[in-house]
């Protein structure tokens, strides 16, 4: 993990420290305590997730555990022998894991997909604009470059798996689409041509804080399908922040293809984020996989939780890992940076503050397009751990 350096530590701190002195911000859940309270259930939904505690310094005795996480979660029968997959990483920056995707779970499910009869495996994303941003005339930075300093490429061609990276293909080698039904994106989204290009798509995020977000797995991993021009109308969003990233996996030509979310918590970024951060790295970690976005998303919060409370810093028990309370003034200044001809245009969003998962707004948005929320998640874990408080824990904080 690529450790905050003292420049990185001290702007990060003034920007902070400036925002603490803005007027406070309201935030999603202030008009009611919890307002997923008041959303129905639906019936019969009831998602499930699989996982596998993964002790410290046994990942050589630890592969096999992958193997019956994704058995127990899907029969592959979406899999057909030489069928095309894309596994969509977590490469917002070049750092390390769990700033980015595990690669030792990358190497795993790769060999796994291979062994099931898949043909190309294609591997990639596109990376964060304060890493990557590029227009028709002009690019700064790799995603190629970030990949292998993250120790991502060096994993994908030794799996023999095919690297990917979305804006070497070139500006006009996106598509437009749009979510389904009403959503908030007010123009339609630019997204790589190459989802139309394969069979399934696999999603591979981590367990991580966000400073604008509170919290990026495998909703926010959207973002790295747009394009610049569509990066800049998600952050330009205002109000519509989290909605906008939540909507992104649900245009058909995604949601159509996406089979799997597979997640290794085996490490966590609990505070900042989505970059640097405090890291934990408890004596049993997690890997879990899921067939249901809002499922994976749900017990990725409840397990960053668990390790912000029981595993991080000092100074992190005393902010309770919560800036995402500057988040609207960090994306104003964020576009204003990176695209300073919008940063005038740019709306503030109301500030979700660490509490009941359900209340997140991605989270809410994905349950009111689903009419609801879950009955409850199906949680099933194919090892147990002497610690049954941990398994408490997650449960708790996973109930509706």
């Amino acid at each position: 993990m690529k450790k905050i350096n003292r420049r990185e530590f001290l702007g990060t701190s003034a920007a902070l420290a400036c925002s603490a002195m803005l007027p406070a911000v309201v935030h999603a859940g202030e008009a009611l305590q919890s307002p997923s309270k008041s959303l129905p259930y639906v019936k019969d939904y009831r998602p499930g997730v699989n996982s596998a505690w993964i002790r410290k310094g046994t990942l050589e005795k630890s592969s096999d555990l992958i193997d019956a996480v994704l058995d127990a979660t899907t029969d592959f029968s979406w899999l057909s022998k030489g069928d095309r997959i894309l596994i969509k990483l977590a490469l917002n920056s070049g750092n390390e894991y769990p700033a980015t995707t595990d690669p030792w779970a990358l190497a795993q499910v790769v060999r796994i997909l291979k062994n099931k009869g898949a043909g190309e495996v294609l591997v990639g994303d596109q990376s964060g604009i304060q890493a990557v941003q590029w227009n028709r005339d002009s690019q700064r930075g790799s995603s190629r470059e970030l990949c292998r300093s993250a120790g991502l490429l060096q994993t994908i061609e030794a799996s023999g798996a095919t690297p990917v990276f979305f804006e070497e293909a070139g500006y006009d080698a996106y598509i437009q689409t749009s979510p389904p039904g009403n959503h908030h994106w007010e123009t339609p989204l630019w997204i790589p041509s190459i989802v139309n290009q394969v069979d399934h798509i696999i999603f591979m995020p981590r367990v991580s804080s966000h400073v604008m977000g509170e919290l990026t797995s495998g909703m926010k991993l959207g973002v790295g399908f747009l394009r610049e021009d569509s990066r800049r109308v998600f952050h330009s969003g205002g109000e519509n922040f989290f909605a906008m990233y939540e909507e992104i996996a649900q245009v058909p030509e995604i949601s159509s293809r996406l089979r799997l979310t597979i997640t290794s918590g085996r490490k966590v970024l609990t505070t900042i984020g989505p970059d640097f951060g405090d890291v934990t790295e408890p004596e049993y970690g997690l890997v879990f996989a899921s067939e249901d976005l809002l499922a994976n998303e749900i017990f990725s919060y409840a397990w960053l939780l668990w390790n912000r409370e029981f595993e991080t810093s000092y100074l992190a028990k005393v902010t309770k890992g919560n800036v995402s309370r500057f988040g609207s003034f960090v994306n104003k200044k964020f576009v204003g940076k990176y695209w300073p001809e919008d940063d005038a245009d740019v709306e503030g969003f109301s500030v979700f503050r660490p509490g009941h998962i359900y209340d997140h707004p991605a989270i809410m948005n994905c349950m009111q397009r689903k009419g609801g929320k879950p009955m409850g998640i199906d949680w099933k874990s194919i090892n147990e751990i002497d610690d049954h408080t941990v398994s408490t824990y997650l449960k708790q904080h996973m109930t509706a």
